[in-house]
């Protein structure tokens, strides 16, 4: 069957019909849907409603899946790599894409959403008498008759161009309010043209930097001179390109030159006969459902609009109909079938609700695209969703020669070729199948860090994105935050991200109270030299390195962090009108004194005649006589000062003895309470640390942060830790195991990324809920609860919300970040270890 190609011409994101028409394109960005509570999903529910209630224009409705090469993303993020491990980090780079390749193909898939809107012819500006009006109509005649005969070339009127672009802002409005969709570009419109005809074959290649031609003419009318345009169709039509085989009938051959080689792909199309008359919303979401099969399928959908008038009147017409068969079936003494009878019932009952409701009618169809390599793998796939919407009870069928109508349906700017399968829905039907949601996780660009889905899509990260301000993301805050109770694997994924920051051209700054990375320098061997490891210990070399007059040249910056340390440890609160202001005093007297530092402090205390300062002398001093407490406590010499200058450093301090995360303070014993004190420094310093160089971007990964998140002075501390890492382009990766140390507004609001790994105590997985923005639902706390080792709930920049499977791919990584203990170490399931370290070291691999 021989069908004019439909694409006449396309300027941004508006597409010129062979019929004359106009329909402008819009991409969306998608939304989270599945761990949102149903009062919320009823909110997108009634934009969308609301939408097709009042559009009033045509529709087209595209779900496609895009073909990602892997090479193609990861080629694209090798550009970006900078910094001195830039030959660790491209080496890397190649191993996870040929990694990837092996475990998921050479293509990844992820679904994309595109809406077409007919715009409205628009009106001559200029007032016409009658004799005027015929003449212009008895023109465009004559000249849709030429262009349809080929005795002249189409032309679109320069003026015309111009009152569709204001047309088509009128309609961005609306669509932008409803779907957060933007105009998509040339390049997307020459995509969804040519990936149509490289079905079950492979990613289709696109023209850069290519428009459309045409020429420019001027024609003579009564007013004047007209420019206009005359599209070349051969150029359009170059995107064509390929052989279309419809002799199977209910299926079509494609065949490309593809990669050098000629290829064939397999496609079908298939036609919803019929749809309930009644869904239940929500768990019946048609659209979104095509994502839960584990193939890429597509979807066009086309709908018109009937206002309530002409609604009624088709269902009245079609009332008549249904009686006129009543009653001929009871004349000639037969029985009436029961779809009259039903169709009579359901009749009834749709023109009471219209006259009720006043809505309109959505003139519907709805096809559906499978493709696939090979016939047969082309048939199972199709029997799979005709069973999967089954079980919804739609009618699913394959059109036996309509295959090649139902092709160019999907092409933008086309028309509804197959009227076999129309469907008068309600508003409420469209919009309850969730046109937008996706289950697609992560920035799409970046470094790979897990997969999700059962498709195992890819999930990418690129750490320092939030802050570019790039339309769609919910948060501007570069911090994240890891969740989750021991063994889960918030440490292990903290590592994991921590380190790919630094392949990629970061520096960072790694908190490790417990002193689970001191193997790091051995273990990470592609970082070279650029892994520095500081270990504090009891030995006189390291005396006063955390004392604050260390750390801080800035005599203010120092006192306010001794006044932190002291207050937490003698338990001053600030309202405390008698012993506060004398701790603040000896402070003040000591930084403005000579080679200041915290045993000066207690010694000015101590040698006070007033009992309550000597009192509190006492009480700091209990704390100096502890091994480890000379790293706090100086003598005002310069001693050595910490190092940063490498790409990775890990702060340690040996002998750390932290309370447990659920220890009351007034339990703590002096050994844990100087420990948690000794985190105030290190999370001072850490300030310090991303204070340097703007353009490189930093993380500063607090492991165990429930210690200072847990006092009022750290959580102050951490809260200015996070405001500056957002303009000083650095991330602060919280790692605790209780998530209501971040619940407070201030923290919440500036953390951006967030890792919730598998919690079953009930209070915990309602505040981890609560961080996320989630509602406690029966859903959303059994996922938490059921999550594997190594899988989370990652919500990421867009506010998006889903489970990912962490994998570091490499068998050296995972036994460099897992932090279990020796005897219970066991090689996770999705864990690929297709080398081995030596082979690697002797092939010159780096990871």
């Amino acid at each position: 069957m021989n069908i004019e190609f439909p694409v006449k011409y396309f300027e941004e994101n508006l597409v010129f019909a062979q019929d004359g028409s106009c329909w402008a394109y819009y991409q969306l960005s998608g939304y989270n849907y599945d761990f949102l509570a149903d009062d919320e999903k009823d909110y997108i529910f009634t934009k969308i409603k609301a939408f097709f209630w009042q559009i009033h224009l045509d529709t087209h409705m595209l779900v496609v899946p895009n073909f990602q090469s892997i090479q193609e993303k990861h080629e694209r993020f090798k550009s970006r790599l900078s910094g001195p491990l830039k030959e660790a980090a491209v080496k890397h780079t190649d191993d996870t894409a040929d990694q990837l390749e092996r475990l998921l193909g050479k293509e990844g898939t992820e679904y994309l959403f595109y809406i077409g809107v007919k715009l409205p012819k628009p009106e001559n500006t200029q007032k016409n008498s009658l004799l005027q009006d015929i003449k212009e109509a008895w023109k465009d005649f004559i000249g849709s008759v030429n262009e349809t005969t080929g005795l002249d070339t189409p032309e679109i009127i320069e003026d015309e161009i111009k009152r569709y672009r204001k047309a088509e802002r009128r309609i961005y409005n609306k669509i932008y309010t409803r779907f957060q969709a933007e105009p998509v570009s040339e390049e997307a419109i020459q995509w969804l043209i040519r990936r149509n005809f490289y079905r079950g074959i492979g990613k289709a290649p696109v023209l850069k930097n290519w428009s459309p031609t045409y020429s420019v003419h001027y024609k003579e009318y009564e007013e004047g001179d007209v420019t206009v345009r005359r599209p070349l169709h051969h150029d359009v039509l170059r995107l064509s390109e390929g052989l279309v085989d419809d002799s199977p009938k209910r299926s079509l051959v494609l065949k490309q030159v593809h990669e050098g080689e000629e290829k064939e792909g397999h496609v079908a199309f298939l036609a919803v006969s019929n749809v309930p008359f009644e869904m239940e919303f929500p768990n019946e979401e048609w659209i979104y459902t095509i994502q839960s099969l584990d193939f890429p399928v597509e979807l066009s959908i086309r709908t018109e609009t009937m206002d309530n008038r002409k609604a009624l009147s088709a269902v009245r017409n079609k009332q008549k109909e249904l009686k006129d068969q009543d009653r001929h079936a009871r004349e000639t003494g037969n029985d009436t079938g029961l779809n009259v009878l039903e169709g009579r019932q359901e009749a009834h009952e749709l023109e009471a609700h219209l006259q009720k409701s006043r809505m309109p009618l959505i003139k519907t169809s709805i096809i559906i695209a499978v493709s696939a390599s090979d016939e047969d793998e082309l048939k199972r796939r199709c029997d799979t969703v005709k069973d999967h919407y089954q079980d919804m009870m739609f009618q699913v069928e394959q059109p036996y020669g309509d295959q090649w109508l139902a092709f160019n349906e999907f092409l933008p700017g086309s028309k509804r070729y197959v009227k076999d399968y129309i469907h008068y829905m309600e508003p409420s039907t469209v919009s309850g199948g969730m046109f937008g949601a996706t289950k697609q996780l992560g920035d799409g660009e970046g470094f790979f860090i897990g997969t999700t889905g059962i498709l195992d899509q890819p999930v990418y990260m690129m750490p320092n994105r939030a802050a570019q301000g790039i339309r769609g993301t919910k948060t501007n805050a570069l911090s994240a935050a890891f969740l989750g109770s021991l063994g889960g694997g918030k440490s292990f994924s903290s590592n994991l991200i921590t380190y790919l920051s630094v392949l990629s051209g970061g520096k960072a700054l790694v908190i490790d109270p417990k002193g689970e990375r001191g193997e790091w320098e051995n273990d990470l061997f592609e970082l070279k030299d650029q892994v520095n490891i500081i270990s504090l210990s009891a030995n006189s070399a390291d005396k006063g390195r955390l004392d604050p007059f260390s750390i801080h040249e800035d005599r203010k910056e120092a006192e306010t962090l001794a006044l932190d340390i002291l207050t937490f440890l003698t338990g001053v609160r600030l309202d405390d009108s008698k012993r506060f202001p004398k701790l603040t005093q000896a402070v003040r007297i000591v930084a403005e004194g000579e080679k200041p530092c915290l045993m000066k402090v207690m010694e000015e205390l101590l040698q006070s005649e007033d009992e309550v300062a000597s009192q509190l002398g006492e009480h700091i001093r209990s704390f100096s006589e502890l091994s480890f407490a000379q790293l706090l406590f100086g003598d005002g010499e310069n001693h050595a000062a910490i190092s940063l200058e490498t790409a990775l450093n890990v702060l340690q301090i040996q002998n750390l003895e932290l309370p447990a995360p659920d220890t009351p303070h007034e339990k703590y014993n002096l050994s844990e309470m100087l420990s948690v004190a000794m985190m105030l420094p290190i999370s001072s310093f850490a300030l310090k640390f991303i204070h340097t160089n703007r353009s490189i971007f930093k993380v500063v990964l607090l492991d165990e942060a429930w210690a200072v998140l847990n006092t009022s002075q750290g959580s102050h501390l951490a809260t200015r830790l996070v405001r500056a890492g957002r303009s000083m382009n650095a991330g602060i990766y919280f790692v605790t195991q209780n998530a209501d140390d971040l619940l407070d507004e201030k923290m919440k609001n500036n953390i951006g990324m967030k890792f919730a790994f598998r919690s079953t105590d009930p209070q915990e997985i309602q505040n981890v809920l609560s961080l996320l923005n989630l509602k406690h639902t029966e859903y959303n706390a059994s996922t938490l609860k059921e999550l594997q080792n190594g899988q989370c709930l990652f919500q990421d920049i867009s506010g998006r919300v889903g489970v990912v499977s962490i994998n570091a791919l490499f068998q050296d990584l995972f036994d460099a970040f897992d932090t279990r203990p020796p005897v219970a170490e066991a090689v996770e399931e999705h864990l690929i270890d297709y080398e081995t370290e030596k082979s690697r070291e002797q092939t010159g691999v780096y990871i």
